[in-house]
């Protein structure tokens, strides 16, 4: 098993030609559907045409989408023992959590090419899909030119930026997010101080609305619902590309990266090992960046992204030198506690 470490992950161009022969597989799958959970939206869009359809007309499959994904919703069907989902895009945080509790199949390495993907991305229960980071953002009319926010500390500036905002509804981010804009340094994140960056949500909490699916985050600030707040990069490159006034800061953005997994007891389990060995090829991973501005994992993918997309990827060694990645070994031990703390203050 290979763990992500806390060095910055740069995407350069590889050498390597785009497409990679696919392993040697049945035929046809005729008859049999498969049922694949993601976030929903533009990214989930992106995923089914560069990812689904192609699965779906190669082997014969039906390919159902579902979701949005939810991470205690995925758990609570695993551990029921019948799991509606056969492949399913989660969080780093989750697969470490989740692979710890057994809630993933293994990876069939016979059927899935992990050689195509960067071997930091490669674990014994997920491939990684995605490379993508947790910004901030603004609405570039409310906060045009200087007036704009530049770091996490504006975020909680109701003075010099007054109005609503916007967190996820999730300890993981929010917590890094608040220490990060009370003063810590990024190499001091960890262990997190909760109490203290409670304290400090606490400071802007009756402006804050909270947003519990990537797309409700994008559509916050298309509404002009926010002012200012926290999104993925990919769905505030998306809703730019479609005109809205948005703009983010690479100071301190925080980066992750998504994983496909198949849950313990799925239904399809041998095709859903087929749909991630083509969600792997470079050819593919470079549609979703093209279409949402997210990072592949399978290095031969950048030599067809769009240049123009290369100022919105998390990966882009201007914008990676000023993040740093999200660490999995933190949450993994302490998800369920951290949990457990965001929903009581929530609730208090």
């Amino acid at each position: 098993m290979t763990e992500i470490s806390r060095r910055r992950l740069i995407g350069a161009a590889a050498s390597l030609p785009l497409a990679t022969p696919a392993l040697a597989q049945p035929a046809s799958l005729r008859g049999t559907t498969v049922v694949f959970a993601s976030w929903g939206g533009a990214y989930q869009e992106a995923q089914r045409r560069a990812y689904c359809d192609p699965f779906a007309a190669e082997s014969g499959a039906r390919v159902v989408q579902d979701g949005p994904m939810n991470a205690a919703r995925l758990r609570t069907m695993i551990e029921g023992g019948a799991p509606d989902w056969d492949v399913a895009d989660i969080t780093l945080d989750f697969l470490y959590a989740g692979s710890k509790d057994k809630l993933f199949e293994p990876i069939d390495k016979s059927v899935v090419d992990t050689s195509r993907i960067d071997p930091k991305f490669v674990h014994d229960y997920g491939v990684g899909c995605i490379v993508w980071s947790y910004n901030l953002a603004w609405n570039t009319q409310t906060f045009p030119g200087a007036k704009a926010p530049k770091t996490w500390a504006d975020l909680f500036d109701l003075q010099r930026f007054p109005g609503k905002r916007c967190l996820l509804d999730n300890a993981v981010a929010n917590f890094e997010v608040a220490l990060l804009a009370d003063g810590v340094a990024p190499e001091a994140l960890y262990p997190l101080d909760i109490d203290r960056a409670l304290r400090k949500l606490d400071t802007i909490r009756a402006q804050t609305v909270f947003w519990s699916t990537n797309s409700q985050a994008q559509q916050l600030f298309v509404d002009e619902e926010v002012g200012l707040g926290l999104i993925l990069n990919g769905r505030a490159y998306d809703a730019a590309r479609k005109g809205a006034p948005i703009a983010v800061s690479w100071a301190q953005n925080i980066q992750s990266v998504d994983y496909l997994v198949v849950p313990r007891g799925a239904k399809q389990k041998a095709a859903a090992m087929r749909l991630i060995d083509t969600m792997t090829r470079a050819e593919n991973q470079a549609r979703v960046a093209n279409m949402i501005a997210y990072s592949p994992t399978n290095p031969a993918a950048f030599a067809a992204i769009d240049p123009a997309i290369a100022p919105w990827l998390c990966t882009a060694p201007e914008n990676a030198r000023q993040g740093f990645v999200v660490d999995a070994g933190y949450w993994r031990d302490h998800q369920r506690a951290a949990l457990e703390r965001w929903t009581a203050w929530k609730l208090k």
